[in-house]
């Protein structure tokens, strides 16, 4: 019997929008190690450590940055929503640097799916593929040796046709590739599902009463690493 890989449950993307990268510095909290954003939502329904993917954009710019979290906790007062945990502070760098970056020719949808993936002679293994756009993928930890500029790539995501592209750069781990030409149609149609998603994430802005950009304490509630040190939490 062929190994299954599940695909990600519907329901767990997330967009937040803020005004300035500015505003999602003063919102992002380095406690104890971790990155911890509070994610605004009237009824969270998501359960603690619930991988999810939020994207990350500020207005008036066609740029933006997503990356997988995972749910830390539920604040259910004033203001109620979810806390999520963060797996770096370079979210922060990268929003700043897709905003100043030439826009790029296709949009990207991130999709942190696990697909099986084989190149060359190496195995055949799950890897992550990080994002799509209808013309080409990024993926992390490719199976077998170094992967090289040129070398052709398929790709088998649950429930997809699979797709066949060629490595385009690697840096280190991490592969962009471009479908080659009969991949193009099936890419399209998974393409169009993970937009389909996209399009219904759950949508945040910023709250525009929150005087954090010019040195105020945020709106956010006490995170809840915070109340455990002040026995808020038991």
């Amino acid at each position: 019997m062929a190994t299954y890989v599940p695909p990600r449950p519907p329901g767990r993307f997330l967009r937040y929008q803020f005004d300035s990268a500015a505003q999602l510095r003063r919102h992002c909290r380095l406690v104890d190690g971790r990155v911890l954003l509070f994610f605004p939502e009237p009824r969270p329904s998501l359960g603690e450590r619930a991988r999810v993917l939020i994207e990350l954009c500020v207005t008036n710019s066609d740029q933006q940055v997503a990356l997988p979290a995972m749910v830390h906790s539920r604040a259910w007062d004033a203001p109620p929503g979810i806390w999520l945990e963060l797996r770096a502070l370079s979210v922060v760098a990268g929003l700043q640097s897709a905003i100043i970056a030439p826009r790029r020719k296709q949009r990207r949808l991130a999709l942190d799916q696990l697909a099986w993936v084989d190149h060359g002679d190496g195995p055949v293994l799950a890897c992550p593929v990080l994002d799509i756009s209808e013309g080409g993928a990024r993926l992390w930890g490719v199976p077998g040796g170094a992967p090289r500029t040129g070398e052709r790539i398929r790709i088998r995501l649950p429930h997809a046709q699979t797709l066949v592209g060629r490595i385009a750069w690697a840096r280190g781990r991490e592969v962009g590739l471009d479908y080659v030409a009969e991949s193009l149609n099936p890419a399209a149609d998974l393409y169009a599902r993970v937009e389909s998603l996209w399009n219904a994430a759950r949508v945040a802005c910023h709250n525009p009463s929150c005087g954090c950009a010019a040195g105020a304490e945020t709106l956010d509630p006490p995170h809840p690493l915070r109340q455990r040190r002040e026995g808020g939490v038991r």
